[in-house]
Order: structure tokens, then sequence, then C-alpha cells
């Protein structure tokens, strides 16, 4: 059942980007399926980022014994760095708006950390 769900979430997620997609005419601007930082802050942000949360979930985990199984963790730390895209974006790149699927993405990240949290 649990993977079911996951997957009825996957297709939902992605008929709901597909839809933003198209109904805002958002252009793409990769040239590839590799990902690119949008600038130097951005790549600077996405490092911080990571690197506090690995300290943190190090230290959840490991010294304060906290939420053993803690592997809906990785999905609130994508989740957040999407949110961080969405900002860099909306600020360096509007004319693009590549911003939507970035709030989107981080959103339905938020959800599923929250479900999974939840219900699982």
């Amino acid at each position: 059942m649990f993977l079911m769900t996951i997957m009825l979430y996957v297709i939902i997620f992605i008929c709901g980007y597909v839809w933003i997609k198209k109904k805002l005419k958002v252009s793409s601007t990769s040239d590839g399926l590799l990902y690119k930082h949008i600038n130097r802050f951005h790549l600077i942000g996405e490092l911080v980022l990571v690197v506090a949360a690995l300290i943190a979930i190090f230290v959840m985990r490991y010294v304060l014994e906290w939420r053993v199984w803690a592997h809906q963790d990785i999905i609130l730390v994508v989740a957040i760095l999407h949110a961080f895209r969405s900002v860099v974006e909306r600020r360096y790149m509007k004319d693009t708006k590549q911003h939507f699927l970035s709030a989107y993405a981080s959103v339905s990240g938020l959800l599923l950390f929250l479900g999974l949290e939840l219900f699982a």
C-alpha cells in the first residue's frame, strides 16, 4: 500500500509539473538533463545548505540519538534546496518563469515529507 501511494504521488507530481509548464509557457533554460547552477551565489548557497543539513542529520542521528530511521530528512533537504533555487531564479531569471516549477517542486517535497512523517 505504501509503495502504491508513493507511485500515485509521483504520477500526480509529474502531471502537475507538466501542466504548470504548459499553462504558464515556462521556457527551458537547460540544454540537457544536467543540473546547472544559476550563478556563483546559488552554488555557494546550496553548498552551505547541504553542509548544514548533513551536520544536522549527523547530530540528530548519532549524537542525540533522535530519529534513528530518518530517511525522510533527505526529502526535506531536497525540498529546501528547491525552495532556495526558486528564490534565486525569481531574483536573477524572472523572465523565464522557471521559479514557478521550482516552487512547485519545493511545496510537493514538503507535502511528501509531512505525509511520510505523519502517516508512515
